[in-house]
C-alpha cells in the first residue's frame, strides 16, 4: 500500500499508521472515528451492502481502523444487512493494541429503538473464548421480549430513540476513550447533527455504482458539521483511504 499524503511513501503498513494516530478525550466524551466506503459516485452499498464495494486493501484498512478504536458502535439496520459479527482479535493484534494503550478487543455497540434485533445475527452466537457480550444500546420504549432473547448486555436509555450524547456517555462508563462508528448512513446522520464525528476514515472504490444507494452522511441538516481536514492519503489497487480530522 502507498502512502500519497502527506509525504509520498511507496509501502506502508496501515495498521502501524492507524495505531499510531493520536486521538484524545474530547471534553468528557470519547473521540468519536466514523468509516464508511463509498463509490465515486456516492453509494455505500451494492445489493444493499458495502460488501461489493471493497476489496483486499479495504479489508486491511477496516482492520487497520478496528485496532485502533476501544468501542464499535453500529445501528441495528446496518448490524442486520451486513450480519454483523464480533471484532476479530488475534495473539498478534491484541500485543499491538496493548502497546498503544487499547484493551485486548473493541467491544461491539449495536444501537436500537425498537429492540427487536434478529437474535441469531453471529455477534449474538459466536465469541472467541473470554470475549465479553455485545453490548445493545436500546431507548427506553425498546421491545422487552425482542432485548431478552439476545446474548448481550443491556442497557436501557430513558429517551425513545438513543442520542448520540447519551450513547458517547454510555461507552464512556464502560472505559471507551476512543468509538469507531460504521453507520449506516442515517445514523451518521444523527452523530453528524449532534456534531459529534472527529474524524472520517472514507475508502473510495473506482466503481460507478448507479442506483440510489445514500449518501455515507443521510438525514443531517445541511451544514451540520464541522470542517474536515484530508490528514492522510493511501492507495492500493485504485482504491483511496483517506482520514480526515477536524480542522
Amino acid at each position: 500500500m502507498r502512502q500519497l499524503i502527506p509525504t509520498p511513501v511507496d509501502d506502508v503498513d496501515p495498521l502501524d499508521l492507524y495505531l499510531a494516530d493520536r486521538r484524545d478525550l474530547v471534553g468528557d466524551r470519547p473521540w468519536v472515528m466514523c468509516n464508511m466506503i463509498s463509490s465515486v459516485d456516492g453509494a455505500t452499498a451494492l445489493g444493499g451492502v458495502s460488501g461489493g464495494l471493497g476489496g483486499p486493501a479495504d479489508k486491511a484498512i477496516f482492520r487497520a481502523v478496528r485496532a485502533s478504536c476501544d468501542a464499535v458502535l453500529v445501528a441495528s439496520g446496518t448490524a442486520a444487512a451486513e450480519r454483523y459479527r464480533m471484532p476479530l482479535t488475534s495473539p498478534e493484534l491484541t500485543e499491538r493494541r496493548a502497546a498503544h494503550g487499547r484493551p485486548p478487543a473493541p467491544v461491539l455497540a449495536i444501537v436500537t429503538a425498537s429492540g427487536r434485533i434478529d437474535p441469531t445475527l453471529p455477534a449474538f452466537a459466536a465469541r472467541d473464548a473470554g470475549q465479553d457480550r455485545p453490548l445493545v444500546i436500546a431507548g427506553g420504549d425498546a421491545d422487552e421480549a425482542g432485548l431478552d432473547a439476545l446474548d448481550a448486555e443491556i442497557v436501557r436509555l430513558p429517551e425513545p430513540t438513543p442520542e448520540p450524547d447519551a450513547i458517547l456517555t454510555a461507552l464512556a462508563h464502560r472505559g471507551a476513550q476512543v468509538v469507531l462508528a460504521e453507520g449506516g448512513p442515517r445514523f451518521n446522520g444523527r452523530l453528524l447533527a449532534a456534531d459529534v464525528i472527529d474524524e472520517l476514515c472514507l475508502s473510495l472504490s473506482p466503481t460507478l455504482a448507479g442506483g440510489s444507494s445514500a449518501r455515507i452522511v443521510a438525514g443531517a441538516p445541511e451544514g451540520a458539521g464541522a470542517g474536515m481536514k484530508l490528514d492522510r492519503l493511501l492507495e492500493e489497487d485504485d482504491l483511496l483511504f483517506a482520514r480526515y480530522v477536524r480542522a
